[in-house]
Parts: structure tokens; C-alpha cells; sequence
């Protein structure tokens, strides 16, 4: 028995997709898909395995900017060059919203991240 490719199960869904879209309002769409509970944790799973695989390859925007710590003062900072080092996906849920879609939900899950940082602080 051979098995589908994940990205022809991708393609497949968004034809199916599409097409129940394409007859929406008619009286007969032609296409009645359903999509199981082991096909959602299917889904779900090849999503954390892209995730832990294309994650590590992002390279994260710089950000900088200042806030003000009470009697402190202001204080500046710098971050640049960050990037993933290490993503631990805890829990993950597909779910179906009747309607509406399908939500997908991350919690509790671990991330570790480096790059350069630099903090400022003037005191005139």
C-alpha cells in the first residue's frame, strides 16, 4: 500500500477546499469532503515536524526601542541578529470550527533563541 506524499494531502484539501467554496449557494456543489479526527491529528503532526524542521532556517527581524523605568529613567535596547536555535513543541491542537474552519493552537511550548543585545542607559 502506498502512502501520500504530505504535500499531495495539502494540495488535495485545498482543491477540495476551493471547490466546495466555487459551489456555495447552489442547491447541488458536486463535492462533499470530510475531514476526520485522524485526519486533523495527521495535519497536526506534519505541521510540528515543518515547524521543528523550517524554524531553526528563520532568521528573526531586529527590533530596538526604549521604555521608561520610573525613577530610573529611560533605558534603551537593541536586539539583532536573533535566531532559532531550538523549538519544543508541548501541546498542539488542529481543530474544526463548524462554519467557520479549522483553528490551530499552540500552547506551552519552548523556544530558544540567540543573537546580539545591547541595553542603554544615560545618566545625563
Amino acid at each position: 500500500r502506498m502512502m501520500a506524499r504530505p504535500y499531495h494531502v495539502v494540495v488535495v484539501l485545498l482543491l477540495l477546499e476551493s471547490s466546495v467554496r466555487f459551489g456555495e449557494g447552489a442547491s447541488n456543489p458536486g463535492v462533499v469532503a470530510r475531514i476526520t479526527t485522524k485526519g486533523l491529528e495527521y495535519a497536526n503532526q506534519y505541521a510540528v515536524a515543518t515547524l521543528r524542521k523550517e524554524l531553526p532556517a528563520i532568521r528573526l527581524p531586529d527590533f530596538s526601542g526604549n521604555f521608561k523605568i520610573g525613577w530610573f529613567g529611560r533605558v534603551s535596547y537593541n536586539f539583532h541578529s536573533l535566531k532559532i536555535h531550538r523549538f519544543e513543541v508541548r501541546n498542539s491542537d488542529l481543530s474544526l470550527l463548524p462554519g467557520l474552519g479549522i483553528r490551530a493552537s499552540l500552547s506551552n511550548n519552548d523556544l530558544s533563541l540567540g543573537g546580539n543585545w545591547k541595553v542603554k542607559k544615560g545618566f545625563m
